[in-house]
């Protein structure tokens, strides 16, 4: 097939809105190190992208067939840089996340979401019943327990709790009857007050922050404070790129990671949120279009998947920048500064775009 003809069964729409979020994301990065000694990461953070999008093309070009006849192998080799994280005693940030190769470090968890959604759709895609009988139902939750268990023992539970959308996607789109619904229901209910106990100190101190933030505004709860004092000030048009006061006296912590959104709304004010979230949404709506079109379920079940990690993300990001949920280590999707998570979106995005180039029978 043509180069010509192979582009213009792509979805230029979605491609373009990814590339265009990616590139906003690079000018909030430097905006937010420009005057602080991370400087540097700016850099990184476009080498990173371009890595990302070089995983794009790849995972574009294999067949999401072919991946998820492979994806038992790749979850195994996820699953066993999991369980070395919780045998190595390297703690970076209070967590065991991250494998360290010589001056880099990556995050296995957040290649392991492909992997799993790869998983789960190859099973789904040889599953055609209406229901998810108990048996099926177990052996999926267990594919995407495990993985969450490992990681939650880090202890990471932000990346854990990103997994969440599997489970939506897997209990809606495999249809379980009435009575599952109440043993997840129940479970859920049962381990909600449980794993209170299993938390770490600090994680305990991000809950108490978010119901009351101002108990210690100089402390533990000074970076809410901060990132709701950033967002709101950016008024209507915003300060203006590189004028923002919280980033540039470094009021702000971590800014040019889980709290880059308070960059956004202080320097590009109510009209710079409105234009970014408004090309998620088109994002989120194009590949659901994408979902909609697949030639079978695997496909559609992928191609779910992913984009309810997006909006997980989103939703989960933005309301923490505003007091509405805790802290938690959740990044905005291709803005946020990071290499794991910047090319796990961007593998994401080749999925998606792989399912629509397949839709075609020659292909």
């Amino acid at each position: 097939m043509s180069v010509s003809r192979t582009i213009s069964r792509l979805d230029l729409n979605l491609l373009t809105t990814a590339l265009l979020i990616a590139a906003i994301g690079c000018l909030l990065v430097y905006s937010a190190t420009y005057f602080g000694p991370e400087a540097p990461l700016f850099r990184k953070q476009v080498m990173w992208t371009l890595i990302g999008i070089g995983l794009m093309v790849v995972f574009i070009s294999i067949d999401y067939h072919l991946l998820m006849e492979v994806s038992p192998f790749l979850y195994g080799v996820g699953i066993v840089l999991l369980a070395y994280l919780l045998a190595s005693d390297r703690l970076t940030r209070n967590v065991k996340s991250w494998i360290h190769v010589g001056g880099f470090q990556f995050q296995p968890s957040e290649f392991m979401k492909i992997f799993t959604a790869l998983l789960i759709a190859k099973y789904f895609d040889s599953n055609d019943r209406a229901y998810l009988d108990l048996r099926s139902f177990t052996v999926v939750m267990g594919m995407i327990g495990f993985p969450v268990v490992l990681i939650a023992a880090q202890p990471a539970f932000g990346s854990a709790a990103s997994f969440f959308p599997l489970f939506g996607v897997a209990m809606f789109f495999g249809g379980i009857k009435p009575k599952l619904w109440l043993i997840a229901t129940l479970c859920l209910l049962v381990a909600a007050p449980i794993s209170w106990h299993f938390l770490k100190p600090f994680q305990k101190q991000r809950i108490t922050n978010y119901l009351d933030p101002t108990h210690d505004p100089l402390g533990s709860g000074y970076q809410v404070m901060q990132a709701k004092i950033a967002t709101g000030s950016g008024g209507i048009t915003g300060k203006g790129f590189l004028h923002g006061t919280q980033v540039n006296l470094e009021y702000l912590p971590a800014r040019h990671t889980d709290f880059i959104f308070s960059v956004l709304g202080e320097e590009w004010g109510f009209v710079g949120v409105s234009v970014v979230l408004t090309l998620y949404l088109f994002l989120i709506v194009e590949s659901l279009s994408v979902a909609k079109a697949s030639r079978d379920r695997g496909g559609t079940f992928l191609v779910l998947s992913l984009i309810c990690f997006f909006i997980f993300h989103i939703v989960i990001n933005v309301a923490m920048q505003i007091g509405l949920l805790p802290v938690t280590g959740i990044p905005l999707p291709l803005i946020s500064y990071g290499g794991s998570a910047t090319m796990m979106f961007f593998m994401a995005i080749g999925l998606i775009l792989n399912v629509g180039f397949r839709r075609f029978v020659n292909v």
